[in-house]
């Protein structure tokens, strides 16, 4: 319990709460001129935004595709839309439908309500899946592009320094097979050369 101590009275509490006032103020500037019956989904959306981009600095640390699938699968059981419980006719966040059909020990209600947030879940997925496709086909061709500056670079140093002769460590030395076609044609023109 002491470290957990040492780590409150490490934190710089009073300017948190300084930094709190002001999003508290700013926040209240923002909807002072928002109809009562909307700010429940102002705070909503407010505090989903707030969420997903806090959690992009967890999924950063996380391994590369377990740190994005993390983040669809918050964004899906935040964002995905459903009905009110008490008018259909309202959109509300499906996880709440879930929760309460769980609650209600409701499983057909619960798993009927899960399906969008499958749908968002599979969607982004699949998206994501599409762009680390073509995200790895332009990284790639950059770095083949890259490597062709590179030596283009380099040939164009020993051009310009006068060196036409490639040194050793410029050198590409290929790999041959002895019995290949080419060799052995070597092979006999110096046998018949040395008789």
């Amino acid at each position: 319990m002491d470290w957990l101590k040492n780590i409150l009275h490490s934190l710089p509490l009073e300017a948190i709460s300084d930094i709190l006032g002001e999003i508290a103020i700013w926040w209240g500037q923002l909807v002072k001129d928002v109809p009562v019956a909307d700010l429940p989904m102002y705070a909503y959306l407010g505090g989903v935004i707030i969420v997903l981009v806090l959690w992009l600095l967890v999924a950063r640390i996380l391994p590369r595709p377990l740190g994005g699938m993390s983040w669809m699968i918050l964004f899906a059981v935040l964002l995905a839309p459903g009905t009110a419980l008490d008018d259909p006719s309202v959109i509300a966040p499906a996880s709440i439908s879930v929760i309460y059909a769980i609650m209600m020990k409701d499983t057909t209600g619960a798993i009927a309500n899960m399906l969008p947030i499958m749908v968002v879940l599979f969607v982004g997925l699949f998206v994501g899946f599409v762009w680390q496709l073509i995200r790895g086909a332009f990284e790639s061709s950059l770095d083949k592009a890259r490597s062709r500056t590179a030596q283009y670079a380099q040939a164009n140093m020993q051009l310009a320094s006068g060196n036409y002769l490639a040194t050793e460590s410029d050198e590409v030395v290929p790999v041959e097979d002895i019995n290949s076609p080419i060799n052995l044609k070597k092979d006999t023109t110096v046998s018949k050369n040395n008789d």
